[in-house]
């Protein structure tokens, strides 16, 4: 993806975050919210509610680490310093961001209120709706599983592979914080655009710097030689 469009992607999504944070906060909010919560509500299959439960943990901070800290091995195993810098940029700022959207909107959750949880130790601070975490999460870490694949895989069947399963998981993630009932539609919407604008501005960043960093990586391997 060329650098220009990188940037109008970028744009395009963070436009659209933009315009659901508008509508999901203008009078009586977004409209499609409270059709869908009524929509979830009548999925009372246990078998699907189980799978769903099950689903939802992939995007929960404990299995995103361990996910992240597998990548990030992968990446420093290779030596790709490139990819290992971008991915904890994209990791960690991603992470970073929806904390802040989440304090600066503070929107209640449809369901019970919750409190933010690592590795089963709460924090005590309140885990707000407004964008969904689990989504975002999942989006960030699975849209680069997406963009990895074009570069470790050298055939088409892997790379498919690696697409539909990381597109399944992200539907599957999203799908499941509306039908559980701990997220509105429109904090699902809002936190898949905002991490794709994020991704594509990240990419942005490290791509239009690659040469510097190309640079830096061939002189520390020359001073090796002369040392």
């Amino acid at each position: 993806m060329k650098t220009k469009h990188m940037v109008l992607t970028s744009l395009f999504f963070l436009i659209t975050f933009i315009c659901i944070t508008f509508l999901s906060f203008y009078k009586e909010g977004f409209i499609f919210d409270e059709a869908i919560i009524l929509w979830a509500n009548t999925v009372n299959s246990p078998l699907l509610v189980q799978i769903l439960e099950t689903i939802t943990k992939i995007g929960s901070s404990e299995i995103i680490v361990l996910l992240t800290l597998l990548i990030i091995l992968v990446l420093i195993y290779k030596k790709d310093w490139f990819n290992s810098l971008f991915f904890l940029t994209l990791s960690f700022g991603g992470v970073f961001l929806n904390f802040l959207l989440k304090i600066l909107f503070q929107r209640e959750r449809p369901g019970d209120s919750s409190y933010i949880e690592v590795f089963n130790y709460s924090l005590e601070i309140v885990s707000y709706s407004f964008p969904s975490g689990h989504t975002m999460r999942s989006v960030i870490l699975f849209i680069f599983v997406i963009y990895l694949s074009n570069l470790l895989f050298k055939t088409k069947p892997l790379r498919y592979l690696s697409y539909s399963v990381s597109l399944l998981v992200i539907f599957g993630v999203s799908l499941s914080r509306i039908v559980l009932d701990v997220h509105y539609f429109s904090d699902v919407i809002a936190a898949v655009s905002i991490s794709i604008a994020w991704f594509c501005f990240c990419m942005y960043l490290f791509v239009k710097n690659a040469n510097y960093f190309e640079k830096d990586q061939k002189s520390l391997q020359k001073e090796k030689q002369l040392s």
